[in-house]
């Protein structure tokens, strides 16, 4: 009898342990893109982003800024979702800033989220 009660808590160890492992990275909304109206060529131009993700079983939020083409730049942000349990209600926040330096004059955009979230856009001019 000992060793089947043992058994017993082993496997239930287990199938909690495996449930975390049952997630997967999804993506998450980019809510706020802050991009400074105007900048000069070669200067530090702080890109505030803010993301966040619904309930508490999301956790580890990250931020990505990729440049998909000369002066267009896409911001996107995932975690990972672990929805095989009891999801607290709090929101998951992460706050970004890139810090980015222009070499070239010109309009740049920044597009924001993926359908089916809402794209945002926002722009800056950087100058000589």
């Amino acid at each position: 009898m000992k060793y089947i009660n043992l058994i017993l808590i082993v496997s239930f160890l287990l199938s909690c342990s495996t449930d975390e492992q049952n997630g997967q990275t999804k993506p998450v909304i980019v809510s706020q893109v802050v991009v400074p109206e105007f900048a000069k060529v070669d200067e530090i131009v702080p890109v505030y982003v803010k993301a966040y993700a619904p309930n508490g079983c999301w956790s580890n939020l990250t931020v990505s800024l990729t440049k998909s083409k000369d002066f267009h730049y896409e911001i996107n942000a995932k975690g990972f979702y672990n929805g095989n349990s009891i999801c607290p209600e709090i929101y998951e926040e992460k706050d970004t800033v890139i810090n980015m330096t222009f070499s070239t004059a010109g309009k740049y955009c920044f597009e924001a989220n993926k359908a089916p979230f809402l794209i945002e856009h926002d722009t800056i001019t950087v100058n000589n």
